[in-house]
C-alpha cells in the first residue's frame, strides 16, 4: 500500500487538478482529491460536480485515497526534489507522506465517496493540435459575460461552421469576439456547445504548454478534453447562444481607420491614465473620445468633471470624412492587444454611435466587435 514517486512530478499533477476544487464546500469530500494509484501510475482528481479535472505522473505501488486540496499542495511542496513516499497509516483515517526523516501526516476521507464522473457516452470525438484551441480559448476568453443572469453568455460558444471552420464566440453586450480554425476531421457531426467560464479558464491552464494533439468528446450537456497527462470534464451551459451573425457589422463601412495596433491603443491608454491617475478604485470616467480629421487633426482626448483634460494624437489613415465616436479605454485595449501581431489594423464604422468592426490584414478569420459610447 506504499506509493513511491517524485515529489516534482506528484506537485505538477497537484497543481494542475487543485484550481478546479471550490475553497469552501457544504460537502467536504468536496474539498479533497481523489489520489488513485497502481499499475505503475498515480492519478489526482479534483472536483466541483460540474467541472472534474485529473493528472496522471508514473509511481510504483497502489493506494486509494483523498485528501485536503490546499493541504495536499502545502505538504507536498514542502519536500524537496527527488523521491518521496504515500502510505495509509494502519488504524486511522489518514496518509504519511516521506522524505528522508521528514514526513507531513494529512487525514483522509473514503475513496468510495468521492463522486467522480463516468467517462461520456455517445459522444463525438475528435482531435485538434493544442496550439489551434489555444487560440480559440485566447482569443474569445476576454469578451465572456461575468452576469449571472445570462448564463449564456458566460463562456464561450463552439460550433461547426460551413462544414470547414470551427468557430469560438464570446460576447457580454459590449464587446464580441469571432475566431476560428480549419475543422478537426470528425467534428462535423458535434453539436453547438457554450462552454462556461470556470471550464474555460482551466482549459487555458492546461493548454499554456501543451503540444501535439488535444483529444475532445462532446455531448450536448458535457465536454473533455485529454491532452498529455491531463484530463479535462465538464458540463456544457444548458442554452442557447444568440445568433452573433446579427450583431458583427458588414464589411465596407461608411468610416475606415488603419494603423499599426499601438498607434491607437497607446495613445489613448496615456490620456485614460491621466484622467485616472487616482486609480480604478476611484475611477471617474472610462470613455475616451477618438477624434477624426476634425480642426486638431486626428486624437483622442479623455476628461473628467474636475476639469482634468488629456489629449494625444494618433498616427492613422482615414476614410469617409471626419467622426467623433467614444470608447470605453478598459474594453477598447484587450480588443486591440488581440491584433498586436496582425500587422495593420483596420476599424470600420457606420456612424459616430455604431459599433465598431475591428479586424487585422494578418489574421483574416479573427474578427471584434465593440460598442462605442456616446460622448
Amino acid at each position: 500500500m506504499t506509493v513511491e514517486v517524485e515529489r516534482d512530478a506528484l506537485l505538477g499533477a497537484v497543481r494542475a487538478v487543485v484550481d478546479v476544487v471550490a475553497s469552501r464546500n457544504t460537502i467536504p469530500i468536496l474539498g479533497n482529491l481523489l489520489i488513485e494509484a497502481g499499475e505503475g501510475r498515480l492519478t489526482v482528481t479534483g472536483t466541483n460536480l460540474d467541472l472534474q479535472a485529473t493528472s496522471t505522473v508514473e509511481a510504483a505501488g497502489s493506494l486509494a485515497t483523498t485528501v485536503d486540496a490546499q493541504k495536499m499542495v502545502a505538504a507536498v511542496a514542502s519536500f524537496r526534489a527527488g523521491r518521496m513516499t504515500l502510505a495509509p497509516v494502519d488504524g486511522k483515517s489518514s496518509v504519511v507522506m516521506k522524505q528522508g526523516r521528514g514526513q507531513r501526516t494529512l487525514a483522509t476521507l473514503p475513496p468510495t465517496d468521492f463522486p467522480k464522473r463516468k467517462a461520456l457516452e455517445g459522444a463525438v470525438a475528435f482531435s485538434m493540435p493544442a496550439a489551434a484551441l489555444a487560440r480559440v480559448v485566447e482569443c474569445t476568453q476576454i469578451a465572456q459575460s461575468v452576469d449571472e443572469s445570462r448564463l449564456y453568455l458566460n463562456g464561450i460558444h463552439l460550433h461547426a461552421h460551413d462544414g470547414r471552420h470551427l468557430r469560438g464566440v464570446a460576447t457580454d453586450g459590449f464587446k464580441m469576439v469571432r475566431v476560428e480554425t480549419a475543422l478537426p476531421g470528425g467534428a462535423e457531426a458535434m453539436p453547438p456547445i457554450i462552454v462556461p467560464s470556470k471550464a474555460v479558464a482551466q482549459i487555458r491552464k492546461m493548454l499554456t504548454k501543451a503540444e501535439g494533439e488535444v483529444a475532445i468528446e462532446v455531448t450536448a450537456a458535457a465536454m473533455s478534453l485529454a491532452v498529455g497527462s491531463s484530463r479535462l470534464l465538464t458540463k456544457l451551459v444548458d442554452g442557447t447562444f444568440p445568433d452573433y451573425e446579427r450583431v458583427i457589422p458588414a464589411a465596407g463601412g461608411k468610416y475606415r481607420i488603419e494603423c499599426m495596433p499601438a498607434a491607437i491603443v497607446e495613445p489613448i491608454v496615456a490620456v485614460a491614465a491621466v484622467v485616472n491617475a487616482e486609480g480604478d478604485s476611484k475611477m471617474k470616467v472610462r470613455k475616451v473620445q477618438v477624434a477624426i480629421g476634425g480642426a486638431d487633426g486626428h486624437e483622442v482626448r479623455s476628461w473628467d468633471t474636475s476639469g482634468t483634460l488629456a489629449n494625444e494624437p494618433i498616427d492613422v489613415e482615414v476614410s469617409g470624412g471626419a467622426l467623433d465616436f467614444g470608447v470605453n479605454h478598459s474594453l477598447f485595449k484587450p480588443i486591440v492587444d488581440l491584433f498586436a501581431e496582425s500587422g495593420r489594423m483596420s476599424i470600420e464604422l457606420g456612424g459616430n454611435e455604431t459599433a465598431l468592426r475591428i479586424t487585422g490584414e494578418k489574421d483574416p478569420d479573427l474578427i471584434a466587435v465593440l460598442q462605442t459610447m456616446r460622448l
